[in-house]
């Protein structure tokens, strides 16, 4: 980037164009941007992406599951990440995220030092090179999510108690591995970030910004949260981020603003809604599954059409959540509903 001085200077007043910078030097921090960056219009551009929920709650069928099985109990029989990819490629997807570890506190690739991952499972695939693989191939960017909420390294499941040190050490590690394998990296979700301390958000946002310096960091406002401020606002304890994530929730009949004011900072704010296409989840009926299980059926062709249609209408991007099953593939009928859905968006455009 660097061309003798002019060069130089000319790189690094461009790049201020480009991407979110550090804020001024009495603060010292890289944060949120206050206007629409060419890294935010690329997002913006986007468009539609897909999220995989694929870890052991597939395995135990349960959204929750909180990592008290062996690791065992993860053996996809027939693991075909590549289809995944192909299915949302054809369905018309730009980028796609994948659960690299969910709250079950399972890594889906040989963690360094952790034994509660893919090497120890009797399927050893590196899901997460597999993934960032098949997104290469087929031309989508890719990004990961990673749950804060682990009962597995905690020691007990509780949505609220705040994160120990240990614990914190763990999650600074594996982001810092991730990030470090995979630099550059489009996108990083964080879920259930209210369970760290302001300081902890901003240094895991600074930590994979050093890694992914023009990546989109989201710290996920989750369901209650979303549904409170349709992404109206960021929620505090998910602050800062690049986009507001509205979990299960469309963008606001008006259409999203991004100059969203945070204590009383304007910053722009892309808004994403992420969308799960499974069925109601038993054991909390307002929320859709977004793990498969036995009976699993993937909501109607015509519902995700719609929801692309009003996330385009109101200036947000939509996160569709796919489903993999025990085999490691999507099930036939979410991919001859996906078709579908497919037929009805190139028609809608």
């Amino acid at each position: 980037m660097n061309r003798r001085e002019f060069s130089k200077a000319l790189a690094v007043s461009s790049s201020a164009l480009l991407w979110p910078r550090l804020a001024p030097a009495s603060s010292g921090r890289i944060e949120p941007a206050t206007h629409r960056t060419r890294g935010l219009r690329e997002f913006e551009k986007l468009q539609f992406g897909v999220s995989f929920h694929f870890s052991m709650n597939t395995f135990t069928g349960n959204d929750y599951e909180t990592g008290g099985v062996p690791a065992s109990t993860y053996n996809p029989t027939k693991l075909d990440v590549r289809q995944w990819i192909r299915v949302a490629r054809d369905l018309g997807a730009r980028y796609a995220v994948l659960t690299a570890k969910h709250m079950s506190g399972f890594c889906l690739w040989d963690a360094k030092d952790y034994d509660y991952d893919v090497a120890a499972s009797p399927n050893k695939t590196d899901v997460v090179a597999a993934f960032v693989a098949a997104c290469k191939e087929y031309g989508l960017k890719h990004g990961f999510y990673y749950c804060i909420l682990d009962p597995h390294n905690e020691g007990k499941f509780d949505w609220d108690i705040p994160v120990q040190e240990g614990y914190y050490k763990l999650i600074k590690q594996q982001l810092t591995e991730l990030h470090s394998k995979y630099p550059n990296t489009f996108y990083q979700l964080l879920d259930i970030t209210w369970k760290l301390s302001s300081d902890q958000r901003w240094e895991l946002y600074e930590l994979i910004k050093k890694f992914s310096p023009h990546g989109i960091v989201v710290m996920n406002q989750a369901f209650y949260q979303s549904k409170r401020n349709l992404g109206r606002i960021c929620e505090p304890k998910s602050w800062p981020s690049d986009v507001i994530n509205g979990e299960d929730e469309l963008p606001p009949p008006e259409g999203h603003d991004p100059h969203v004011t945070f204590e009383g900072k304007t910053y722009y704010m892309p808004m994403e809604a992420w969308i799960p296409t499974g069925p109601p989840f038993k054991p909390l009926p307002p929320m859709n599954s977004w793990f498969w299980r036995p009976g699993f059926t993937t909501q109607s062709a015509e519902k995700i059409a719609g929801e692309y249609a009003d996330c385009r209408k109101r200036n947000a991007n939509l996160l569709l959540n796919l489903s993999p099953d025990t085999s490691g593939q999507l099930p036939e009928e979410a991919v001859n509903t996906l078709h579908e859905a497919a037929r009805i968006i190139r028609g809608q455009s």
